[in-house]
């Protein structure tokens, strides 16, 4: 399979989509590998206490991401994997079906990884996940698509979600004094003149499970959909939340 340059596909507007998948597109028709929908949500969050039902727009953060990926209408089907009877019954209702996850993967030192694990020993028949996370609330259809189609037209074995940072960064030395880490301080770059750094938002992570033999969610042949900046906020403290809830009824209707 071809690849995207740099591993990324990244039209630069949505209506450039078809045009963007038609350069790199493999002549023949798309692979037919169906893809599972998946959200981790546990009920222990310590900084928002049950942050995934928390109100933005006022929908609560799970029905929101559920209501994104059920209108994108392509995957086979949609799990949330909770502790918490609250977070199933709202996942029901939204339209996704409920793994009942185990205390030992939904405490605060256990990994994504571990409870992705998890549903695919359960779900061992599953070729490819799409991880969201619901604490990245403007996620749209676009990138969605974006990524699905890397996974299904181009061959990619795991994509995921990058934000691009134009932020120069400085590490301290052993005798605390600082030196830069990402440019020379020298010829300090101007933001026209650098491409700047792609950095994870967490926002969502498309995998074949083979991967998942070597413990990892990300390898083979990686690829990365770039999200604007104003749509890569991740609720982590009560002030995400409140900036959230701010600003989603521009980027709603947006």
């Amino acid at each position: 399979m071809p690849a995207c340059p740099q591993g990324m596909y990244k039209p630069d507007k949505p209506e450039s989509a078809a045009i963007a998948r038609s350069k790199f597109a493999p002549p023949l028709s798309c692979s037919c590998l169906q893809i599972t929908a998946l959200i981790l949500a546990r009920g222990g969050s310590k900084g928002i206490p049950l942050k995934n039902m928390a109100l933005v727009n006022n929908r609560t953060l799970i029905s929101r991401t559920i209501s994104v990926l059920r209108e994108f209408s392509k995957f086979h089907s949609i799990w949330v994997s909770t502790d918490h009877e609250s977070i199933a019954r709202e996942a029901r209702l939204s339209g996704a079906r409920v793994h009942s996850r185990s205390l030992e993967s939904a405490t605060d030192e256990a990994s994504s990884l571990l409870a992705v694990k998890e549903f695919t020993y359960h779900h061992p028949e599953i070729p490819a996940i799409a991880l969201f996370q619901c604490t990245s609330p403007f996620l749209t259809l676009f990138s969605i698509e974006q990524a699905y189609s890397m996974m299904t037209n181009l061959g990619y074995d795991s994509v995921f979600s990058v934000t691009r940072s134009y932020k120069l960064r400085w590490q301290y030395n052993l005798d605390f004094s600082v030196s830069p880490l990402n440019f020379d301080h020298a010829h300090r770059p101007r933001r026209q003149d650098w491409e700047g750094e792609l950095v994870e938002n967490g926002m969502f992570y498309f995998f074949r499970t083979r991967l998942l033999k070597s413990h990892v969610l990300q390898g083979g042949q990686l690829g990365v959909v770039e999200i604007p900046q104003n749509r890569s906020l991740e609720i982590d403290s009560p002030l995400d939340l409140r900036i959230a809830q701010a600003i989603s009824p521009l980027l709603d209707t947006s």
